[in-house]
């Protein structure tokens, strides 16, 4: 009865689909008015190609400097409820592009969630990741690939790089109203280590080689 229950189950999911989740979650607070203007945030958050295991939602979270109202960009991965998949470079590298309309103004990245299914990590202290958004402009902020090390610690990490064509090309496919994208420079994301890393620089190859399970 329990197999007949889920093959039914498996069936009805299949004619109609998985259940589409958004990208992005903004505050009211935060969301343009009729006199505020809009700035757009763009970027890709999502799963490193090359790592072994990773977290059911992995998401980064910004908000307006000095207040609690806060938006999130995440990418969601069950077989039933996913968030879209924007970018795939393997089976398990996987992206969801995100736009965020924010009123103007000084925000900046604060931390990140990664959640295991029957467990939630964090960064227990906020990091900030600055970044001053005008009216009229749209800020490629980069890709965020996640990944995770089974057994210690710090069980996950986003590794950050830079697409910016490919990702204003899907932005114009997407989300024609967006303005062209500009590149937001982040000199300060090393304040966010361990938990966001540039997937290129210097000190990235030993958890790059964990992450795929070398070491």
């Amino acid at each position: 009865m329990i197999i007949r229950f889920f093959a039914v189950l498996t069936a009805l999911l299949g004619l109609s689909g998985c259940y589409s989740m958004s990208p992005t979650h903004i505050d009211d607070e935060l969301k343009p008015t009729a006199d505020s203007g809009v700035a757009y945030v763009v970027g890709v958050v999502g799963i490193w190609p090359k790592t072994r295991f990773s977290a059911k939602e992995q998401m980064l979270m910004i908000r307006k400097r000095g207040s609690d109202d806060f938006a999130t960009a995440r990418l969601h991965n069950e077989f039933y409820a996913r968030t879209e998949r924007d970018v795939r470079e393997t089976d398990h590298g996987i992206g969801t592009l995100f736009v965020m309309p924010l009123k103007p103004g000084r925000y900046e990245i604060y931390n990140v969630r990664f959640d295991h299914g029957q467990s939630v990590t964090w960064s227990r202290e906020d990091f900030t990741i600055g970044m001053q958004l005008e009216a009229g402009k749209a800020y490629y902020i980069g890709d965020f690939r996640a990944g995770c090390l089974i057994g210690l610690q710090l069980s996950c990490l986003f590794l950050h790089s830079d697409h910016l064509e490919r990702d204003a090309a899907l932005v114009r496919a997407k989300y024609p109203q967006v303005p062209g994208l500009q590149r937001l420079d982040m000199p300060n994301l090393d304040t966010a280590t361990p938990f966001i890393r540039e997937e290129n620089g210097p000190s990235a190859s030993v958890y790059k080689a964990m992450l795929s399970g070398k070491l």
